[in-house]
């Protein structure tokens, strides 16, 4: 009791050393704090520290501050410091308080634990004993059944083994099955599988028959395959899969794909045989308006740079024969030929690759030689081009839709174009070349079939001015004119007529320049006419029936014989022939050079032509003379008899 009074009881010593604590932890903190707060609060600064200080006199700070008449300032921060006193004293208790309570509540959990540990020894017991008795039991029932399991084993993997006999007695019998059902995959996959055991034990009489006949039943498929594979009726993937079923029995690699190429080749024939069948035979073209309407081949409209027609024009020049004709042959084509085309070639390619990891992964030290491809594309293009060639040669339809046949049959070739680009370009710029140069003689062939007409129907119009006593000098000079003017504007069309297969050729400098050779023979082919028909109408034969001898190049074309053999069979007309001595002179003197250079004026665009035609050779002019001087020697011989 005494020592709780001595606790409780006051005592000044003891007050001033609670002081001085609470003076230094406030001092410590109130430091803590101007450290962090020295810039909101330098005022204070001189304060603070003398109170930090371990020499502080509190007596004579009190008096200084009483002197230097600050009373309020030392009343306000004797507030300040009594205040964080009380802040820091009730952080700390609560500090406290919180530290208590958690040891509290881990000292109930530790005695809880405790108690339920010391709750499980029974059970950890308990489970102790029944897994020993796990364990004998389990001891006692593998010794009994240890040696039945040794004897189990063996005889499945004695069973195993039969099996796998069993397997390779009855592959015999497998291929035989796969060969009757057309199902060579899976003989090639049941072959692979065992020949490499049959092979190892051949040796041994019984797996040497066994594989005497795998082999016989392998050859047969072998040779089923090969069989198989160069039949037209084949489709693209069943080649494929026939040619990759050879190429796992390790047949040779290009022989196998030669194989698959003449296989592909009999069968583009065929369906190339079919697009055509009709046109020969001139059937079906009547039902084939509604497939070029939805092929997209609208005429002339979707030729680049093409001059437009007039919807008149355009629809009469669409419904031609020829036009329908080359219009049919070309969907055709691109819808049921190329397409196959690019297919066979896709299945080539996926020998190639298949071949790079074929059979057991091993690589292969050959690859497919690439041209026996580009060899086969090579011919079974020229085949449909020259399918389309022999269309257009027959009767070649107007030049805007020519042009606009062949943009269309090139876009078809697009697929195929990705795969073998280079040749593909090669190819069908060669195509083109050809087709413009053949429409260009066309063209000119027509063009001298109506000349040969004009100067016939001229000979028809003198003879009746002749027989007529109206008529008059002026009469003929007339028809001279007319007949003249309709001989140039023949020439100006097939010019007009030819400037649209500059569009085939595109931007190739090569063929545009070749194109503009053939125009140049087929000018002077155009001349020549008139001097081969003088010639006839003197020597009263078609050059075709006698040795005629000329420098100049003359088409031997249907159309123009027939017209030559009406100029022979025409009757002498000494008018007639001074009409062709003058219309002679007036081409000598500047018909034949302005037509040249009309040609220039259309052909040449300074780009891909950018050189002039050649000038009209003398030849051209001498001729033309020469057939004049003819002409007129014969009116004089003629008149000088009667």
């Amino acid at each position: 009791m005494t020592e709780r009074v001595e606790l409780f009881s006051y005592s000044p010593d003891r007050a001033d050393n609670q002081r001085r604590d609470r003076r230094r932890v406030a001092a410590l903190l109130n430091s803590h704090y101007r450290i962090e707060n020295d810039h909101k609060q330098p005022s204070e600064t001189p304060v603070t520290s003398d109170l930090d200080r371990q020499s502080f006199d509190a007596q004579r700070y009190f008096d200084s501050m009483v002197a230097s008449g600050q009373l309020q300032e030392l009343m306000k921060t004797k507030t300040d410091i009594e205040s964080q006193v009380r802040s820091l004293d009730g952080g700390m208790q609560r500090l406290v308080f919180e530290n208590y309570n958690k040891f509290i509540r881990a000292t109930d959990i530790i005695k809880q634990m405790k108690f339920t540990i010391e709750g499980l020894d029974p059970d950890l017991q308990c489970l102790e004993e029944h897994i020993g008795k796990l364990d004998g039991h389990q001891n006692i029932a593998e010794d009994g059944v240890c040696g039945r399991a040794r004897q189990i084993e063996s005889l499945l993997k004695q069973q195993r083994v039969c099996k796998k006999l069993q397997v390779l007695f009855g592959l015999p019998t497998t291929l035989k099955r796969c060969l009757d059902s057309g199902n060579f995959g899976q003989a090639v996959q049941a072959y692979c599988c065992c020949a490499g055991f049959l092979r190892q034990y051949r040796d041994m009489p019984t797996f040497q028959k066994v594989l005497e006949d795998v082999d016989q039943q392998m050859g047969c498929i072998r040779s089923a395959l090969e069989s198989r594979l160069r039949s037209p009726e084949l489709s693209v993937d069943e080649a494929v899969n026939s040619s990759m079923t050879l190429l796992d029995l390790r047949e040779d690699q290009n022989r196998v794909a030669a194989e698959y190429l003449t296989g592909r080749a009999a069968m583009l024939k065929q369906s190339l045989d079919r697009c055509f069948m009709t046109l020969r035979k001139k059937v079906g073209l009547e039902s084939e308006h509604v497939l070029l309407e939805g092929a997209g081949l609208k005429g002339a409209d979707g030729v680049a740079g093409a001059k437009p027609l007039s919807p008149s024009s355009d629809q009469a020049e669409l419904e031609r024969p020829e036009s329908v004709k080359l219009r049919t042959a070309c969907i055709r084509a691109t819808d049921n030929y190329v397409p196959q085309l690019c297919d066979a070639v896709e299945g080539f390619q996926k020998l190639q690759d298949f071949r790079s990891a074929a059979g057991d992964g091993q690589a292969t030290t050959t690859s497919i030689d690439d041209t026996i491809l580009l060899s086969f594309v090579e011919l079974r293009v020229k085949d449909v081009c020259e399918q389309i060639s022999e269309v257009v040669k027959e009767k070649c339809p107007p030049a805007q839709v020519l042009v606009s046949c062949m943009h269309f049959l090139r876009d078809c070739f697009k697929r195929l174009h990705d795969m073998v680009p280079r040749l593909l370009t090669k190819l069908f710029m060669d195509f083109m070349s050809r087709t413009a140069l053949s429409a260009m003689k066309a063209i000119f062939r027509a063009a001298s079939a109506h000349l040969v007409a004009e100067l016939c129907r001229l000979h028809e119009q003198c003879k009746r001015l002749q027989e007529s006593k109206d008529s008059g000098l002026d009469d003929v000079l007339e028809e001279i004119a007319k007949t003249e003017q309709s001989l140039l504007m023949h020439g100006f069309q097939a010019l007009v007529d030819c400037q649209p297969l500059l569009h085939l050729l595109g931007s190739d400098r090569p063929s545009c320049q070749q194109l503009m050779r053939g125009l140049h023979d087929q000018l002077i082919t155009f001349f020549s006419a008139f001097v081969v028909t003088c010639d006839t109408y003197i020597w009263r034969e078609p050059p075709s029936t006698r040795n005629h001898k000329t420098s100049l190049p003359f088409a031997n074309d249907d159309g123009i014989s027939m017209q030559l053999n009406e100029a022979a069979n025409l009757d002498w007309s000494g008018l007639f022939g001074l009409a062709l001595v003058r219309i002679g002179r007036h081409l000598e003197v500047k018909a034949i050079n302005k037509v040249w250079a009309v040609a220039n004026e259309l052909f040449v665009n300074g780009e891909t032509i950018d050189c002039a035609l050649q000038p009209p050779p003398p030849g051209v002019v001498t001729a033309t003379r020469q057939a004049a001087e003819a002409m007129i020697t014969r009116y004089v011989m003629v008149s000088g008899q009667r």
